[in-house]
Parts: structure tokens; C-alpha cells; sequence
């Protein structure tokens, strides 16, 4: 990823909240992969697109750090009736998956900006291998459970 030089501070600030956004919910379905499967083929295929997408050239993470505004962003506290309610472990994996893919959206439209630095393909593509993923994820999670 090329800097973002000339990206106003609150679009980047949208990237790096979906960049966060992507990571965390990639790490959880890598985590039910990993320790709930024990499957290396598909927490391999996480992990691969988890660090693909994380990872960026300094310039580029350090605009990302100096547009970060945690304290001030008016979503941070927001909840929504019955989010916090437990889940199954399926349920999980696609409240993750949703997530991920929603957050892949955004970051995919946001680097069609001009002077963005940031590949679309990348991000379409891997909005693309997640839909795979979830639907195997999901599907074996199913079947562990006895579902």
C-alpha cells in the first residue's frame, strides 16, 4: 500500500477503523478454525488473509495512527438490543464473517478514491474468499455440534 497522501483525515479514519474491524472478526473465525476444528487448511487460509490485509507500508499505518480518534468516535458506545446476547458457536462464525465482509466492503470502495494507495482487488478478492470460507466454517461447526 502506497501513503495516502492525499485522503482527508475522516476517510482515513474509516479505513483504519474497517482494517481494525477486518482483523478482529478474521481473527475469531481463525481462532474457531484453529482451536474448535483443529483445521490447518482453513485457519491457514485466515491467517493469510488476515495478514495481507493488516499489513502496510509505515507511511501508509502511520497516517492510519495519526487519524485514529478512539476517544472521539461518537459509535464507539453504541449497542444494539440483543447484540450481546450469547451465541452459538455457527452463529458466531457468521455474526464474524458478516463482519469482515461488511468492513472488505468499505475499504473496497473507499480505495477506488483517487489518491487512496489502497488496491480494490485486493480487498474484492478477499471479500470473495470469505464468502467461501464462512459457508465451510460454518458448515463443519454445524457438524461438530451435531447440528
Amino acid at each position: 500500500m502506497a501513503p495516502a497522501e492525499a485522503m482527508p483525515e475522516k476517510t482515513l479514519r474509516i479505513i483504519d477503523v474497517n482494517l481494525n474491524r477486518a482483523g478482529e472478526g478474521l481473527r475469531v473465525l481463525e481462532d474457531l478454525a484453529r482451536l474448535m476444528l483443529d483445521d490447518s487448511a482453513l485457519t491457514q487460509r485466515l491467517k493469510t488473509i488476515r495478514h495481507e490485509l493488516i499489513k502496510s507500508e509505515w507511511p501508509l499505518y502511520k497516517k492510519l495512527l495519526e487519524a485514529r480518534n478512539s476517544p472521539g468516535d461518537v459509535g464507539a458506545d453504541m449497542e444494539v438490543p440483543g447484540e450481546k446476547q450469547q451465541k452459538e458457536l455457527h452463529e458466531l462464525a457468521v455474526a464474524n464473517a458478516r463482519r469482515v465482509q461488511e468492513a472488505l466492503r468499505v475499504l473496497e470502495e473507499l480505495a477506488k478514491l483517487p489518491g487512496s494507495g489502497l488496491d480494490h482487488n485486493k480487498f474484492r478478492q478477499a471479500r470473495f474468499e470469505l464468502y467461501d470460507i464462512e459457508r465451510t466454517l460454518v458448515s463443519k461447526l454445524l457438524r461438530k455440534d451435531g447440528k
